[in-house]
């Protein structure tokens, strides 16, 4: 059984040393920990919360086999109002209680526990409670009779150091580039770190353009963050309606003309839907001249591998770009443009901030960790052939689960469909609706034993808000019915961002729509075949079921929709501490993940760096196989043979017209030994056609020896400028060995 532990309460502890050293001190720390108690269970100096405490402060003085007294401890929860106007209780940490205190000039001192530094505070047990109600109040400081009440300042933004780091190199290669890539994981805080970056430059014109409005919500209520107490404007034109408003225009560009005029810095949302359809780009309105006429500063291109990289998008770009016009592409997979920049890029992956959380308590004992909000993804890769009798059916050939083909739906269309209509069977409905129930009823069957996420109380209310990706708008229509009438799933609202949604439900906008589900419904399930899973945060959400693609998924696509769930969040006071993806695709999930760190880490010196880098991402993002109640966690080398096994399998049904296993990025290099066994196998899975006479080739007479063979590798990484003549000459062998292998050998 998994040990799904999505969320953690906090608990807030004040004990003292009654030594002379710690004489009138008193330390104030925090404790994590998993209970499925309510918070109205968990009250003050409870025998739980006591139990909780005692395990912290045992595991901070083991060392020093010291004495201690616990005073004090509570439940770090308080309920705060949202910009909506709505209540949301959250949890707070001891850093908040300290924050308080010095603000209230009480002093610190500290001291070497351990081996390492520990703040305690010169503050009596009042005090010291009374601080953590201001905290729970929203009050900055213990109120005092010549200060009754004191308001909690602005929220303010402060780079973490990685962010100072990229803002400060992207203004040095401004100097020698105009075009500059972050390379930056989905959550690292790209609006933030951009504003900055507008600041620091002092851009006044700078134009955001976006292939996904819905992310306006991060850019302006970031921009009031970044920008507040400046007179620097905001400007939102987003509309990607395909009617045109000339009306509406016209007062657009009289607006960017005054800020112009008036020298007023500014900072400008479009999406690439609207400005693709004005004239000036080939689009059919006579709209947005305003914005193509005006010299930007800055141009900012927002989820850059989408939506850019097309002869219209590319068109807007060029368009909008002046000669003294720099452009920032962002995105957290930017796999499809990566090609374009070379020492012009800034990167920092999920790997990174997951080392940097790890080390940060070690490193900075008694600092707020700002990477704690952050949570650890996990992925759990299901097998349902043993668990599922019908499950052959929906297996390719190159044994990825189609699911297309399993959440099809009937169009009434026999050359479509390929049978009649059945008789109780409508237009809409699933055709393989007995099995779509089967796994509904899998996924949800009550048992302990069970490692499926809805198989519990106890797991169903961990996954109270998931995000469900299927194929397309119908299929969703058709999931969202049957959930609808399902027993287990009868608590959840089901949110049908699809397409126009359900039409029993009033449809507005997505992101909206998912978040006033969330706001009035204990549970929710979200579902959807692309919308919201680029560039939005839905902090309530804590798994997405992965219920779409194929063997040719994309990366960027996979990537970007699975790290919608490790958006730093609090659940019913409860800090979000994991977040899971939930794939039926197994052998599709590997092969993405593997892409990613191929793609990803080209560059990198020495032959082992791509499996290196794999290998520290399943350390942090761990990857569990799951079949039937047997869960394994792979490892470098086990991940490796499973991705050479799918190579192999795909071309050999392919009749070796799949050349993935000749490529040794794939993880797999050619030996005498190998072309031997190949030919035989084509022999027999591939006979030659009549006619065609096979030339015999051995990788000897290629001249691609060993050391030739890692010299090729190495050149591969390399920019062309770059090479040396030794390397250009081996990498003219590696390729002349694979035209050969894929020319010769199998045709």
């Amino acid at each position: 059984m998994p040990n799904y532990d999505v969320a953690r309460y906090n608990a807030i502890y004040i004990y003292a040393i009654n030594d002379d050293q710690h004489k009138g001190l008193l330390k104030i720390g925090k404790a994590s920990f998993s209970s499925p108690e309510s918070i109205a269970q968990l009250t003050p100096n409870c025998p739980r919360l006591n139990q909780v405490a005692d395990h912290r402060i045992s595991q901070q003085t083991r060392t020093a086999l010291v004495q201690y007294e616990l005073l004090h401890v509570e439940l770090a929860v308080r309920t705060i109002t949202m910009q909506d106007g709505s209540r949301q209780i959250q949890a707070f940490e001891d850093h908040d209680v300290h924050d308080v205190l010095l603000n209230s000039n009480y002093t610190a001192k500290r001291f070497m526990e351990s081996g390492r530094p520990s703040e305690w505070y010169e503050v009596d047990l009042e005090s010291a409670k009374t601080a953590i109600k201001c905290v729970k109040d929203g009050i900055s400081a213990i109120p005092t009779a010549a200060v009754p009440v004191v308001a909690p300042a602005m929220p303010t933004i402060k780079l973490r150091k990685e962010q100072d780091e990229n803002v400060r190199y992207t203004m040095e290669i401004f100097k020698r580039y105009d075009t500059m890539l972050w390379d930056c994981k989905m959550r690292y805080g790209k609006t933030v770190t951009a504003y900055e970056l507008v600041k620091r430059q002092g851009y006044k014109k700078v134009i955001v353009i976006t292939h996904r409005p819905a992310v306006e919500d991060g850019w302006g209520s970031d921009h009031k963050l970044m920008f507040n107490g400046t007179n620097n404007e905001f400007i939102d034109k987003t509309n990607s309606s395909s009617a045109y408003d000339d009306v509406m225009d016209a007062d657009n560009d009289r607006n960017l003309k005054r800020l112009v005029q008036s020298n007023t810095p500014f900072v400008y949302f479009a999406s690439i839907q609207d400005l693709r359809g004005s004239k000036r780009v080939g689009g059919k309105h006579n709209k947005n001249n305003g914005v193509f006429d005006l010299d930007w500063d800055l141009l900012i291109v927002d989820e850059a591998h989408e939506g850019t990289a097309t002869p219209l998008g590319d068109a807007v770009i060029s368009t909008i770009r002046k000669p003294n016009t720099k452009v920032l592409s962002l995105s957290g997979t930017p796999y499809n443009i990566m090609g374009e920049f070379e020492e012009n890029k800034y990167t920092w992956t999920y790997v990174d901030e997951q080392k940097a959380k790890e080390k940060w308590d070690e490193e900075h004992p008694d600092e707020r960790n700002p990477y704690e909000d952050l949570p650890k993804m996990n992925i759990f890769t299901f097998d349902l052939t043993e668990q599922m009798p019908t499950s052959y059916r929906y297996v390719t050939e190159d044994s990825a689960f189609n699911f297309r083909e399993f959440f099809r739906t009937w169009t009434g269309d026999i050359e479509r469909d390929f049978y009649a209509l059945p008789a109780g069977a409508k237009i809409g409905d699933f055709v393989h609706e007995d099995d779509v129930n089967k796994f509904l009823d899998l996924i949800s069957k009550e048992s302990n034993d069970s490692n499926y996420p809805f198989s519990t109380d106890e797991y169903r209310e961990m996954f109270a808000h998931t995000f469900w990706v299927v194929p397309g708008v119908r299929e969703a229509k058709a999931l969202s019915s049957l959930l609808k009438a399902h027993e287990k799933f009868k608590n959840f609202e089901i949110v049908n961002i699809a397409g126009d949604g359900d039409e029993e439900k009033p449809y507005d906008e997505a992101l909206a729509l998912v978040k006033s589900s969330i706001k009035n419904f204990d549970k929710t399930i979200t579902i959807s075949c692309g919308k919201l899973t680029t560039g939005v945060t839905v902090r309530e959400w804590t798994g997405i079921m992965m219920l779409s693609g194929s063997a040719s998924t994309s990366a960027s696509g996979y990537m970007q929709a699975i790290f919608r769930v490790q958006s730093p969040g609090s659940i019913n006071g409860k800090q979000k501490k994991n977040c899971y993806v939930f794939d039926f695709a197994p052998d599709r999930t590997l092969k993405v993940i593997a892409e990613v760190h191929r793609v990803t880490h080209k560059a990198t010196q020495g032959e082992d760096g791509p499996k290196q880098a794999l290998g520290e991402f399943i350390n942090f993002c761990p990857v569990i196989a799951v079949d039937g109640t047997v869960m394994r966690n792979y490892d470098v080398n086990e991940m490796m043979r499973q991705i050479k096994r799918i190579s192999i399998d795909a071309a050999i049904n392919s009749g070796f017209e799949d050349d993935t296993i000749y490529v040794s990025d794939a993880g797999m290099n050619m030996s005498d030994v190998d072309v031997d066994i190949l030919r035989k196998l084509t022999d027999v899975v591939a006979p030659q056609k009549k006619g065609k006479k096979r030339n015999d080739v051995t990788v000897n007479d290629v001249g691609l020896t060993e050391e030739k063979r890692k010299l090729a590798e190495k050149a591969k990484r390399k920019p062309k400028r770059e090479l040396t003549p030794e390397e250009k000459e081996a990498l003219e062998l590696y390729k002349k060995q694979k035209a050969y292998l894929l020319q010769n050998m199998f045709i």
